[in-house]
């Protein structure tokens, strides 16, 4: 290990990537500390060399001394102790990974706590109730996120009145409950290795996993672990916590945005379990917290120089900042944040760096948004969570909401509220419905950050097996409802009306990218260097990768190709008929199918297809080897996916991709449509040199098994072969 643990208040070398080595929270909190000397509750980071380590091997030789060392520095800080019943000191251990992945993996409050302690808690701020009700939720907190109890086991003992015998009566059955699976820990140290191991454990939990694909994140970064004293936002009617974005985070609109949940802790806010209420309820109960609040937002957004999503807790009328990060936007938001950012000149942001934020599939994304019928009556309105329409069949089960994405169903998901548990069948939902939670939920978070439409808090609705009941009317799993994410509102029916809607934030972008003699977006080479974007690609190229890669966004399809972007969008744009653009990239319409098949059809009679025939005959042994290379690295232990593991499967790839070479060329000789995959092919090879485990066979990047794949599709069309029986004689053969 380089570097296993490194306080708030610690100097540290200006060459070390804060970001990479203690996450992303870590690093927030860090800067925050030093350099914007904000109130920030002292703590430390275990970095993500730890994390690794302990994911191959387990926990590190000598780091519970090195834990106890830096408890003792955040001790000495506040007059307090770990495990001290005289003088507690409590913490939370929270993830922190180098890249935003809100609420994939897990948080626990509170830890340190014993019976002694709730005791002296309550003696020392005159509150039973409130030490009480922390000992309960870390109770509820650890048998669920370390332990790994269902919901709905601890669902019948965590809601007591608000009677301090009544929560540690709960607290004690939800320790009775635990027993079997291990028990809670008495000892505070014990609490806290619990607590660390299952945030380490974290990163590779499933919710985790399906996000870093949808969002091409490394699998091999892994997480950090914050350890931070625990100020309580549950303390008395002076106390609350909440989640503030500098800037609406649908709409762009300059204010501060966000929620306010008075005598509650930090996930009663983010996991979206409680109704809450906005940052008004601040500005009335505590007004001057509540100026306070608005000018750190204010120096944070200047110090980022980006809009901010900021958690903070209200402790006996005292602010605390918790974290902060860049915050996750609707298209129409970013537009607008960055226009609005570059025109200030008061504001330390370029016109080409607003250029670079907003990609040209999020302009086109715009211009072409839908709205609703105006005649279109609302059944119920929530909170606008995510802007957008969107309409389809109405499911309460992630898993069917998966199902019926994948079949081509446009679904939309209705849930009492989300979790990290529910990503699966968010992905690919038109629409998201929740009936609790607020504009920092985990549906929203997620919702704006994949662009799906939105509505949380839906007033007035309750969901059983049923189905959604809304007033006197009920409606059924698989009725048809439609999303408007920009209102708030709920209708019965697909009532979209797409419609072409002038923003001129999108029109200041192109114009400034023009002056600027590049394309919207990152300079990437995608948009920027040859020999991407070198080479002119045909309707037929573009309509055939987007029926290959069933939904994606034209930088994609520009990438594949080797094309510039501007030309994709320009064929998408032009082709109303064969293409609809959705709000995760273009896919073919039933038209657009019927003129590919056709075209391939007069492709297929121009080439030589004996040739094709042979090469196809060559290829088949060489598909056989890929799929066991990618069907036994995928059934590996991820334990046993260590170093020595990838380089053993790096080099068996190497093989079959030197190989793969001649059949590859002579594909491209006989169709010189195909050109572009030896390079698609190389670009994805050296990634996995590169140490990028995805990128043998992630579904949602272009891997090596993704353009395989799209490859062996090219050439069963070609050669007029059947997928199906090809499949079924390999099983048999």
């Amino acid at each position: 290990m380089t570097r296993d643990l490194v306080a708030f208040d610690e100097p540290i070398g200006a060459d070390i990537d804060l970001r990479a080595l203690l996450g992303g929270k870590a690093a927030g909190l860090i800067e925050m500390t030093r350099d914007m000397q904000l109130s920030v509750p002292p703590g430390f980071a275990i970095t993500t060399d730890v994390c690794r380590e302990y994911l191959r091997s387990g926990w590190p030789s000598g780091l519970d001394a090195r834990i106890d060392h830096y408890l003792d520095h955040i001790g000495e800080q506040l007059g307090r102790g770990f495990g001290d019943p005289a003088r507690p000191l409590l913490v939370s251990v929270r993830s922190g990974a180098p890249v935003s992945m809100p609420g994939m993996m897990d948080t626990l409050l509170n830890v340190g706590i014993t019976p002694e302690i709730r005791d002296r808690l309550a003696e020392t701020t005159g509150s039973p109730v409130f030490a009480a009700d922390t000992w309960l939720r870390f109770n509820t907190m650890y048998a669920s996120i370390v332990l790994g109890i269902a919901a709905d086991e601890l669902a019948g003992v965590r809601h007591p009145g608000p009677d301090a015998g009544a929560l540690n009566a709960a607290a004690d059955r939800v320790r009775e409950l635990a027993r079997p699976y291990g028990g809670i820990p008495r000892d505070p140290r014990d609490q806290l290795k619990g607590a660390i191991e299952a945030v380490f454990r974290s990163w590779n939990a499933e919710r985790a996993r399906v996000f870093r694909q949808r969002e091409g994140i490394s699998e091999d970064l892994g997480t950090a672990v914050t350890v931070q004293a625990m100020v309580f936002g549950n303390m008395d009617d002076q106390s609350g916590t909440g989640v503030a974005f500098t800037r609406d985070p649908a709409t762009g609109d300059p204010e501060p945005y966000g929620d306010y949940l008075p005598r509650a802790q930090g996930e009663d806010v983010v996991a979206g379990t409680h109704a809450v209420r906005g940052l008004a309820l601040l500005h009335e109960q505590l007004p001057a917290v509540y100026q306070e609040l608005r000018e750190t937002l204010a120096r944070l957004e200047r110090h980022y120089r980006d809009m901010c999503d900021v958690e903070f807790t209200v402790s006996e009328g005292q602010l605390y900042v918790l974290q902060t990060r860049p915050g996750r936007r609707s298209p129409l938001a970013a537009a607008r944040i960055a226009v609005h950012m570059a025109e200030d000149p008061a504001f330390p942001l370029t016109r080409e760096e607003a250029v670079s934020r907003v990609g040209q599939s999020v302009l086109h994304e715009l211009a072409t948004s839908g709205t609703v019928n105006p005649a279109a009556e609302p059944l119920a309105h929530g909170l606008p969570a995510s802007p957008g329409v969107g309409a389809g069949v109405l499911t309460f089960d992630p898993e069917q909401a998966a199902q019926l994405a994948d079949d081509g169903t446009s679904v939309v998901l209705a849930r009492e509220q989300t979790s990290p548990a529910d990503v699966h069948g968010m992905v690919g939902a038109a629409g998201i419905v929740t009936l609790l939670g607020g504009v920092a939920s985990h549906a929203a978070v997620v919702a704006r950050s994949w662009s799906i439409p939105a509505v949380t808090s839906l007033q007035g609705a309750t969901i059983d097996h049923a189905g959604l009941h809304i007033g006197g009317t009920a409606i059924a799993a698989g009725e048809t409802v439609t999303v408007d994410g920009t209102t708030g509102a709920l209708f019965l029916g697909d009532q979209q009306q797409h419609d072409a809607t002038e923003y001129p934030e999108v029109n200041k972008l192109r114009e400034w990218a023009a002056e600027l003699g590049r394309e919207p977006g990152p300079e990437t080479p995608a948009t920027s260097s040859a020999p991407v974007g070198a080479r002119s690609a045909s309707l037929y190229e573009i309509a055939r990768t987007v029926q290959l890669k069933g939904l994606c966004d034209a930088e994609r399809v520009a990438a594949a190709l080797q094309t510039p972007v501007a030309t994709v969008e320009e064929a998408l744009a032009e082709n109303e008929s064969m293409f609809r653009n959705t709000p995760r990239g273009a896919m073919l319409l039933p038209g657009g199918r019927t003129w590919v098949e056709e075209q391939l059809a007069a492709e297929r009679a121009a080439i030589d297809t004996a040739t094709l025939d042979g090469i196809y005959e060559r290829f088949l042994p060489l598909n056989h080897r890929f799929k066991q290379l990618v069907t036994a690295w995928q059934q590996t232990s991820s334990d046993a996916q260590d170093d020595a593991a990838w380089t053993a499967l790096l080099a068996e790839a190497e093989r079959l991709h030197r190989d793969f070479a001649e059949v590859l060329s002579a594909s491209a000789d006989v169709a010189s449509r195909l050109a572009t995959y030896p390079a698609r092919f190389e670009q994805a090879l050296q990634a996995m040199r590169d140490g990028d485990t995805s990128m043998l066979a992630a579904p949602l990047k272009d891997s090596y098994h993704t353009v395989w794949f799209e490859f062996h599709e090219e050439l069963i069309a070609l050669c007029g072969r059947d997928r199906a029986a090809e499949e079924r004689a390999e099983n048999t053969g």
